[in-house]
């Protein structure tokens, strides 16, 4: 995990390419972000993010687990239970977006996921549960600086099983105030499906999609929230 000084230093980094990569993000140029969350854009999957976007946080990713250290584990994970139906996923994930708040703190419950599942959201792809955690937990001790627990928060609005029990849809909005001299805050909504084709019934597919573009995402990184219903 890295020093405090490194961790400044990533940040800073961050916030240089969001401000580098959209002085005026496409859709925020045509009506701010809207505070009730209705979506100014179409969901926001992968396939719409730009090349040097994904590129961007591909590399600091790779970055933080080069400063943070660690490998994903290679013993095989013990199983709590054999297999799963799909009552015991959504109640699952019931927990870890309600209790855990596990799109800010990363605390999944890894029994629901297969280990070979791929996770996707607008900005990144990559196979394996393993990865998955080593890249939450190398990610902790910043979030928890920046943006700890009391300035944070996750909401659910829907969590219902799809396509007669094939998959698992949740929509959420997370919430969070970062620790910055210029206050700025992350204000996020989005859906994630969960496809449970997995060994034992377990996810073997997580695919997020976000309300505004990563671009709109990183430009509320680098501007101050004055409180008043905008940013500054």
């Amino acid at each position: 995990r890295g020093a405090g000084g490194q961790e400044g230093d990533m940040l800073s980094l961050i916030f240089a390419s969001a401000a580098a990569l959209s002085p005026q993000p496409a859709c925020m140029a045509t009506r701010p972000v809207d505070r009730s969350h209705a979506v100014c854009c179409e969901l926001n999957e992968i396939s719409e993010t730009s090349r040097v976007t994904r590129g961007l946080v591909s590399s600091l990713t790779a970055l933080v687990n080069t400063i943070s250290g660690g490998e994903p584990p290679s013993a095989p994970r013990r199983r709590e239970q054999d297999s799963l139906d799909a009552g015991d996923v959504l109640a699952g994930l019931r927990t870890d977006f309600e209790e855990n708040e596990y799109l800010w703190s990363g605390r999944i419950t890894a029994e629901l996921y297969d280990e070979d599942c791929t996770f996707t959201d607008p900005t990144l792809s990559f196979a394996g549960l393993s990865t998955f955690e080593r890249n939450l937990a190398n990610l902790d001790p910043w979030i928890e600086r920046f943006v700890p627990p009391t300035a944070r928060s996750v909401e659910l609005k829907s969590l219902r099983l799809v396509d007669d029990g094939a998959a698992v849809e949740a929509e959420w909005r997370m919430l969070g105030d970062l620790a910055l001299p210029w206050r700025p805050r992350l204000d996020l909504g989005g859906r994630t499906r969960y496809t449970l084709g997995g060994e034992g019934g377990r996810i073997s597919s997580y695919d997020e999609a976000w309300a505004i573009t990563p671009s709109e995402a990183l430009w509320m990184l680098v501007r101050p929230y004055r409180g008043d219903g905008g940013e500054g």
